[in-house]
C-alpha cells in the first residue's frame, strides 16, 4: 500500500514561518512535521510515499530527495492551483493505479504506532477506515459518531455547540480507488465523499488514544515540540559533543553532532542542541527548548519551552522564553521576550484575521526567517515579526560632541 501525504498548501495561519517553507517542514524537537510523519510510515513497513506538493515544494524536495536516505522511495505530485483537500487527493489517481491507499494530512502530529492501529482496524472492517481522535476542543474540527460496531454513523462539521467534545478525524485514513470515482460524483469536495460513505455504512473508525495535535497556528507549534519530548526517557549525546569546563546536564537532553557548549551552562531536558550548534558561557537551556543545527546563544542566555529552526544567533544575556525563531535569524545582545501579562489572562497575537487569543498564559514571540533585531530590544507578549524584517538596536545614546 502506498501512502499520499498532503502538503500542498500555502497555510498562511501559520505566518510568518510558512512564508519561506512549506508547512510540513517546521521543525519540532530537531525535525520537521514531515520527517516525523514518514519516520511513522516507515516503521508501520509504508515506504513508498506520495507527496502532494505546491507552496515552497523546493523546501520539501531537497530536504527529502527520492527518500533513499530515509529508506523510502518518495515521489512528488504537482496540486496548481490548490484549490482543497480533495482536488489534492484526485491528483494522485493514475501514480495510484487501482490501490487502496493511506491519507496522511501533511499538518497533522500524532505520537505512537498509529498507521498499525489504522491498518488493523482497516484488515478487521474489510473496508475504508478513519483514525479518530479526542482533541481537548473539538469545536473547530467535524465531530464524529460511533456505533457499536466502530461504523461512522455521523459527520457533524463545524458544529455549533459550544459545549461539543466529540471524536474528530485525526487527518489519516485508508481510502479504496473507488474513492476517486467519488471525489469526481462530488466536484472534489471530499466532506461530501466521506458523507456519502458513512451515509453507505462504508467507513469504520479506528480510536486513536494517543498525543494528536492539528498544527495550525504559531503557538502550536510550541506544543507540538512539547508533545515528542514529553516521549522522550534518556539524554543521547554524540560523541563529537565538546563540554568545555563544568556543564551541567539534567534529564533527557539529547545533542547532536559537533557542538561545543562552553563551561558554567546549564542543559535541563527534556531539551534538544542541533548539528554545529555552539553554547556560550554560563547559558541556561530550559526544558522544552529546541535548536535546530547551527544555532548559536551568547554569554549568559536563558531560554525556555522556546522552538529555534536553526542558523540563527541569540546575543549575549538574552532572555528567550516561549517562542518560536526561524532562520537565520539574528537577536543582538540583551533581547528579551515578554511571555506573561497578568493572571489568569490569555495571551492575544495579531494575524492577518485580527486579534487571536491563543488560548495560553505564556506567550513569548514569533519570529520569522531572516529577521535582524538589535541590542536590547523587549518584545511584548505575543509579539509575530515577518520574514525579513529589521528592528534596530534600541540606542540611548549615540554621541556627545
Amino acid at each position: 500500500m502506498k501512502a499520499v501525504i498532503l502538503a500542498a498548501s500555502p497555510a498562511e495561519r501559520l505566518r510568518p514561518f510558512t512564508e519561506t517553507r512549506a508547512k510540513p517542514m517546521i521543525r519540532v524537537a530537531g525535525k520537521p512535521i514531515l520527517e516525523e510523519i514518514t519516520s511513522s510510515l516507515a516503521s508501520a513497513g509504508i515506504t513508498e510515499i506520495l507527496i502532494v506538493v505546491n507552496h515552497q515544494r523546493e523546501t520539501i524536495e531537497s530536504y527529502f530527495g527520492h527518500g533513499h536516505e530515509f529508506g523510502l522511495s518518495i515521489d512528488y505530485v504537482l496540486q496548481d492551483p490548490v484549490d482543497g483537500i480533495g482536488a489534492a487527493v484526485k491528483c494522485c489517481e493514475y501514480a495510484l493505479g487501482n490501490e487502496e491507499f493511506l491519507l496522511v494530512y501533511g499538518d497533522v502530529l500524532v505520537t505512537g504506532p498509529v498507521f498499525e492501529s489504522l491498518m488493523a482496524q482497516h484488515v478487521e472492517s474489510g473496508g475504508a477506515a478513519a483514525a479518530l481522535s479526542l482533541p481537548a476542543s473539538s469545536r473547530e474540527f467535524g465531530n464524529v459518531y460511533l456505533n457499536q460496531d466502530m461504523k461512522i454513523v455521523e459527520l457533524v462539521e463545524k458544529p455549533t455547540d459550544p459545549h461539543l467534545s466529540n471524536y474528530v478525524f485525526a487527518g489519516v485514513f485508508v481510502l479504496p480507488h473507488s474513492f476517486f470515482h467519488l471525489l469526481g460524483t462530488h466536484g472534489n469536495d471530499i466532506e461530501k465523499c466521506y458523507q456519502e460513505m458513512i451515509s453507505a455504512g462504508a467507513l469504520s473508525g479506528a480510536i486513536w488514544e494517543g498525543e494528536w495535535l492539528d498544527v495550525r497556528r504559531p503557538w502550536d507549534i510550541l506544543e507540538a515540540n512539547r508533545i515528542l519530548m514529553r516521549m522522550w526517557r534518556r539524554a543521547e549525546i554524540h560523541d563529537s559533543v565538546k563540554l568545555e569546563g563544568n556543564v551541567q546536564i539534567e534529564g533527557p537532553v539529547h545533542i547532536e553532532e559537533d557542538v561545543v557548549i562552553g563551561s558554567g551552562s546549564v542543559l535541563k531536558g527534556p531539551c534538544y542542541i542541533g548539528k554545529g550548534s555552539y553554547i556560550g558561557n554560563n547559558t541556561l537551556i530550559r526544558e522544552y527548548t529546541s535548536l535546530g543545527p547551527e544555532s548559536v546563544v551568547g554569554y549568559g542566555t536563558e531560554l525556555k519551552n522556546c522552538v529555534l529552526f536553526g542558523k540563527s544567533t541569540l546575543g549575549r544575556l538574552s532572555y528567550i522564553g516561549d517562542s518560536v525563531i526561524g532562520e537565520r535569524a539574528h537577536l543582538g545582545t540583551g533581547v528579551t521576550t515578554v511571555n506573561y501579562e497578568a493572571p489568569d489572562t490569555q495571551i492575544m497575537v495579531e494575524t492577518e484575521e485580527g486579534r487571536l487569543s491563543t488560548g495560553m498564559n505564556k506567550v513569548g514571540a514569533f519570529i520569522g526567517d531572516n529577521v535582524h533585531i538589535g541590542a536590547r530590544q523587549v518584545l511584548a507578549a505575543g509579539t509575530s515579526i515577518k520574514s525579513g524584517e529589521v528592528v534596530e538596536s534600541l540606542i540611548t545614546l549615540r554621541s556627545i560632541m
